[in-house]
């Protein structure tokens, strides 16, 4: 029984048989739903480089961090499906809240995304990572 399994199998026939085709069905659609999800990350990423560039805009016109940076990012990461663990972070020489013209900064931020396929397997976990500069425009008057 085993041998004529394996000799159908391999017979290069021009019938096909229910094994073979049920195992050619089963790639094409692990392939299919691979690609799928390898889009999906994709899109996640661009999601992501939207976010970043909008934080950009918003700490350059109010020269740092504040509530509204936060609240910013609350909203715009709510908007971002299929990704988890969002955070941002802001780098600057200056280590205040306060960024002084004419001072670059950077942002970068970070998500959690996985490759998975059917049913949520989430084998391959993916860390993306989106980044933006800026220079503040805002001038705080020296103390």
């Amino acid at each position: 029984m085993k041998q004529t399994i394996i000799r159908t199998i391999r017979s290069e026939k021009g019938e096909a048989s229910y094994i073979s085709a049920f195992i050619y069905i089963l790639v094409v659609v692990i392939m299919i739903a691979f690609i799928i999800n390898v889009f999906q990350v994709i899109s996640v990423k661009q999601q992501m480089d939207h976010l970043a560039d909008q934080l950009v805009k918003q700490i350059q016109l109010n020269g740092g961090e504040n509530d509204d940076t936060d609240s910013l990012f609350s909203y715009l990461a709510g908007r971002i499906s299929g990704v988890e663990g969002l955070s941002y972070e802001v780098d600057s020489p200056d280590d205040t809240d306060a960024i002084q013209i004419g001072t670059p900064f950077y942002v970068s931020v970070t998500g959690r995304c996985h490759l998975g396929g059917f049913w949520k397997l989430r084998l391959v976990p993916i860390t993306i990572r989106a980044s933006g500069a800026g220079v503040s425009e805002h001038y705080w008057k020296p103390r």
